[in-house]
């Protein structure tokens, strides 16, 4: 056998092997949810582009993604091997989770397979996964011009008992389970057991790992169409056909904020009403009993009206006793500083 010939097979070989060994979502929810996957720019690239490349209807969903201020332009500039959030729609079959209609990739002159999946797609799925949903028997005959769907891995589950927004990380050469867990706010057991990881050697640099990113609660009612509406720590979303805007920031007591968003409606010519009882707005709050504030909070949506609900929060009041706790092991420090010095004056 020749060594071309050689050379080809064991590409082929290894190429299976790492396809029967990659990494899976899990994903046996029976509806579909929002997810996030993280997209390395191999070169120099600006937003516009990344939103045309994965095929994002929306500039500002991208943007909440990266919790980037709404002016920012589709050309601002992001420099190469940067991580860049991406929302994509997820669907679950098979037990397995998807990006659900896009991105759907056009074969450009001198691609191939491998290089549409390791490098303009970053890792996030492998040659073979892009075969298998296109029913393409060989990945050396591909067209110009044909369109390809590209099977971004996601999920859907409940972990732990919590709904949480399903992170696709591309995991860097020499990383551990420990780093990637303390970089999202997880932990390593919860890691593994949603990867299927038993062992150290089983995190494969350059693949994707499923990473649950903790997300804010709402008031959403179980009827409206975004439910359950989610959203991870230091991201912004846009719902109610564009009318809302919420917010998810850890230090509002993982509560998501909503408020109406300013934006053009994408269903509606104008946004309907965002009142609730006691002439209170959308996001405005009023104090009740001492630190207590009542909340006009998002609940959900239909055909014609946006919905409202009051909502009761205390978390001033525990970050006043906070403070107040501080301030008297505060005084208390001082008190014994007093004390010693007058100790040493009067000896």
């Amino acid at each position: 056998m020749g060594s071309a010939k050689l050379f080809l097979l064991l590409t082929i070989l290894l190429g299976s092997l790492e396809y029967s060994t990659a990494q899976t979502f899990n994903c046996s929810s029976p509806s579909s949810c929002r997810a996030l996957v993280g997209y390395i720019t191999v070169n120099n690239t600006n937003f516009g582009a990344i939103q045309s490349l994965f095929n994002v209807s929306k500039l500002r969903s991208l943007l909440g993604a990266n919790n980037l201020p709404l002016s920012t332009q589709r050309s601002y500039n992001i420099s190469a091997q940067q991580v860049i959030k991406v929302p994509i729609n997820c669907v679950c079959y098979n037990n397995t989770g998807t990006s659900s209609g896009a991105p759907i990739y056009i074969v450009q002159p001198n691609d191939g397979l491998y290089h549409i999946a390791a490098e303009v797609f970053s890792g996030l799925v492998l040659y073979q996964q892009i075969a298998a949903a296109n029913g393409i028997s060989d990945p050396n005959l591909i067209t110009v011009g044909q369109r390809l769907k590209i099977p971004l891995p996601c999920s859907c589950d409940v972990v732990d008992g919590e709904r949480v927004v399903h992170y696709a990380h591309v995991v860097k050469s020499g990383s551990s389970l420990e780093e990637i867990a303390r970089e999202f706010g997880t932990d390593q057991q919860t890691l593994a057991t949603i990867n299927g990881i038993t062992a150290q050697n089983q995190l494969k640099a350059d693949q994707p790992i499923d990473v649950p990113l903790k997300a804010c609660n709402s008031s959403v009612r179980t009827d409206s169409p975004d439910f359950p509406l989610l959203a991870a720590n230091g991201t912004y979303v846009f719902t109610a056909n564009g009318c809302v805007k919420c917010t998810c920031d850890a230090a509002n007591n993982w509560t998501l904020r909503c408020e109406p968003s300013l934006v053009k409606p994408s269903k509606w010519a104008t946004c309907p009403s965002m009142q609730c009882a006691g002439d209170l707005s959308l996001g405005n709050s009023t104090t009740t009993l001492g630190c207590n504030r009542t909340i006009c909070s998002y609940a959900g949506f239909n055909n014609s009206t946006i919905f409202t609900s009051l909502v009761q929060d205390s978390s001033a009041c525990t970050a006043s006793s906070s403070n107040d706790g501080s301030r008297i092991s505060q005084n208390w420090d001082f008190l014994s500083i007093f004390l010693l010095l007058s100790f040493h004056l009067f000896h």
